[in-house]
């Protein structure tokens, strides 16, 4: 393995474990030990928290799975690439051993785990993008009510200082014809 791919995956699995940690630890807490002292704490839905919960964990779990294909699978896989391109620059037919077929069987689906777990990521994700697309929704018809209803009574409150502030102001300017 080359240093690039080293470097690579070592950033790739660096910014995917410090991205899951963040998520899954801010959002355990509100998820199994909800104690609702601060309304700022629970500003975010229950549905949103499980969602960033799992997508946390499941990077977290990836750049595992990334780690451990970098330093126990790719060695193995590079070696049976190395002699599949000289069996096929030398061309002669290569003929595997049992131990390389078991390798290659659970390289095969070690590969098809890791793709499994990252569409469940993205599967999560697309669930915690809707919930909060939904919740955004909410918030803006919300916010529009409380403006409408802040409106009309601030219209009716100056209404009726209106109404109580004219014979003031007709006394006030009283017609002396």
């Amino acid at each position: 393995m080359e240093n690039s791919q080293i470097l690579a995956g070592a950033a790739i699995c660096t910014v995917l474990i410090w991205l899951g940690f963040t998520s899954f630890k801010t959002h355990f807490k509100h998820v199994f030990f909800p104690i609702n002292t601060d309304a700022s704490e629970i500003f975010i839905p229950f549905q949103i928290r499980i969602c960033r919960l799992i997508g946390g964990g499941l990077m977290i779990l990836l750049a595992l799975l990334l780690g451990f294909a970098m330093m126990y699978l790719e060695e193995p896989a590079q070696h049976l690439a190395d002699l599949r391109d000289q069996s096929e620059e030398s061309k002669t037919k290569l003929i595997y051993t049992t131990e390389q077929l078991n390798f290659a069987t659970r390289y095969a689906f070690f590969w098809i785990g890791f793709l499994i777990t990252l569409l469940i990521l993205v599967t999560t994700s697309s669930i915690d993008a809707i919930f909060s697309w939904n919740y955004q929704k909410q918030l803006h018809k919300s916010v529009a009510a409380l403006k409408a209803i802040g409106i009309r009574r601030k219209n009716s409150d100056s209404a009726s200082s209106k109404e109580s502030q004219t014979p003031v102001n007709d006394q006030q300017f009283l017609n002396e014809n």
